[in-house]
């Protein structure tokens, strides 16, 4: 199946060179889960604080639930201030 994540501020890094900006289509598995993905791209859980699939906020214990065709994971850091 077909989806696209989405990696926005300093987790931008984590993104192969073959992203386009700041997203990536990939053809998964149908039982591929967020929390998969993050270790695929070695994004530590503890950095990715905030994740919406399809415009949606997706809960830590929702995280390791199946995508669907078509989605669009979108995830940002933990933001640091002062």
């Amino acid at each position: 199946m077909n989806i696209t994540i989405k990696f926005f501020s300093s987790l931008m890094e984590y993104l192969p060179d073959t992203a386009d900006g700041n997203a990536i289509e990939l053809t998964v598995s149908d039982t591929q889960t967020p929390n998969q993905l993050l270790e695929r791209y070695k994004v530590p859980r503890e950095e990715a604080q905030m994740m919406m699939c399809n415009g949606v906020f997706l809960p830590v214990e929702a995280r390791s639930q199946p995508l669907r065709e078509g989605d669009v994971l979108s995830i940002w850091p933990t933001i640091q201030g002062g």
